[in-house]
């Protein structure tokens, strides 16, 4: 597989890759998961799948009963039972209840965390752990 150029070098004649599949770029993402950390991981593989839960309920209803009656109904300004399609507006209004800010709260909760860490002197496991009398 080696051919002779010109000037004397040997160079290795290679294909070009396949293709990456879109298996195998699901497969490839999920596998490198661990290189991310705190912050960036909750947001990329825990946040990402509720925020976008939330967003194709949001699209839902804004389909459903439009769009400014789904943003009241999403922040509780407007009741789901006075919609149009109250099934779907009562899921609206538990998730903007629960998820909109579970995800600020996970969001503000690692900021804190990563800011405490850096300035600690002493790490968590040595501050509790236990004394050993043998």
């Amino acid at each position: 597989m080696s051919s002779r150029t010109d000037d004397g070098d040997n160079k290795t004649d290679l294909s070009s890759a396949p293709p990456e599949t879109p298996w195998g770029y699901l497969r490839r993402r999920w596998r490198s998961a661990g290189q991310h950390r705190g912050l960036e991981f909750w947001l990329l593989f825990r946040g990402f799948p509720f925020v976008v839960l939330y967003a194709l309920l949001f699209l839902l209803n804004g389909v459903l009963i439009g769009w400014r009656k789904s943003y009241d109904v999403s922040i509780a300004i407007t009741s789901p039972a006075d919609t149009a399609h109250p099934v779907a507006a009562w899921l609206l209004s538990m998730a903007g209840w629960l998820v909109a800010p579970g995800i600020a709260g996970a969001i503000a909760g690692y900021v804190l965390s990563a800011s405490i860490n850096s300035r600690r002197k002493t790490s968590a496991a040595a501050l509790y752990a236990e004394d050993r009398d043998e």
